[in-house]
């Protein structure tokens, strides 16, 4: 008779009870227990719950949640926190820390939505869970001024942290003037500009949007080779006079037919030889991760534009190559982001 074998439940639990874990994390750093505990490691219990103004009971159960999943640890009777939380109590307006209140306000529930977006191939979490109308994540951002907020404030450590990477491990020394498609509030560009110090610099994104960069970058003195102009990268022809064009996570937003006209455009505003620099989340070109690969593709399908999603390197040389843009090279920064590198023909 053939043993039957009992389901390996504990195995398996990570994965369902996973909203325990964020729910304790987003608690406490909303709290500000990381806080607390940064500035003054070893408080008790009762301590805890006088400063987060929670009774005991609350208290014991928020506390021992973070326990249980190394969040804190506690010594005797006083609470400390881990090597995993005190980059969130020591720079909280910095990455990590930035990500919990953006996932908290403008994922989570959202991303509940994703059988239903993967089923109607359409971005259902953001229809559901975020008010507006607006067709996008981006432009119902505008409509929810508080949650537009939170979202630019993750935005922009992200964009700090990639900007000095790419700064640092990109050449761009040959190049004169790049077009920086979807430059947003000009982290890039700046960054770039301070590098190479002989680049010229035009950040492409939306009217509503590049006012706001041109203040930016008047303010850090930058206005003499850094400017931002009003373009609509899906319905303008992208402006010509540069030598080089970058897309910096801004691609993986949107449906492989709108990437591959992207780099269309991109390729006739280029003279020959000039460069294509695609910055992106790396996934394998096996298709099998790394996680926040799968991660971020479920964001964009299900809340960001419902037709977006992180792709992988080869494919994007394919496009290149379709496109008249010869692939040149990738240049891995960190195990979670690419660059891939081209040239016209």
């Amino acid at each position: 008779m053939e043993e039957t074998r009992k389901p390996d439940e504990v195995a398996l639990r990570p994965y369902y009870k996973a909203h325990y874990h964020f729910q304790f994390l987003s608690a406490a750093f909303r709290f500000g227990l990381f806080d607390i505990l940064e500035k003054d490691p070893g408080l008790t219990l009762t301590d805890i719950a006088e400063r987060l103004g929670l009774e005991q009971q609350p208290a014991r159960i928020l506390l021992l949640g973070c326990t249980a999943t190394g969040l804190v640890r506690k010594e005797g009777d006083g609470y400390h926190n881990t090597e995993l939380t005190q980059p969130l109590g020591a720079r909280p307006d910095q990455v990590p820390a930035t990500f919990i209140p953006w996932e908290t306000h403008g994922i989570y529930r959202a991303v509940s939505w994703l059988y239903e977006s993967l089923k109607e191939n359409d971005n259902i979490g953001l229809q559901r869970e975020i008010p507006g109308t607006a067709p996008t994540l981006y432009g119902r951002l505008a409509e929810n001024p508080e949650l537009e907020g939170v979202f630019h404030t993750m935005m922009s450590a992200v964009s700090r942290l990639v900007a000095e990477d790419v700064a640092a491990e990109v050449d761009m020394s040959e190049y004169r003037h790049l077009l920086d498609v979807g430059g947003g509030a000009a982290m890039n560009a700046v960054h770039l500009a301070r590098f190479w110090t002989d680049l010229e610099i035009t950040i492409g994104d939306l009217p509503s949007i590049a006012p706001l960069a041109n203040e930016k970058i008047a303010e850090l003195g930058l206005a003499d080779r850094v400017r931002a102009v009003g373009l609509d990268a899906f319905h303008d022809e992208f402006p010509v006079g540069h030598d080089a064009v970058l897309f910096a996570h801004f691609l993986e937003i949107w449906s492989s037919e709108r990437v591959r006209g992207l780099l269309t455009k991109a390729s006739r505003a280029l003279p020959s030889g000039g460069g294509v620099f695609v910055v992106t989340p790396y996934q394998n070109d096996d298709e099998t991760g790394p996680e926040r690969s799968a991660y971020l593709s479920a964001y964009f399908h299900t809340v960001a534009s419902g037709e977006g999603m992180v792709y992988t390197p080869k494919e994007y040389e394919q496009w290149f190559d379709e496109a008249g843009i010869d692939p040149v090279k990738r240049v891995l920064l960190g195990p979670d982001t690419v660059v891939i590198c081209g040239r016209k023909r």
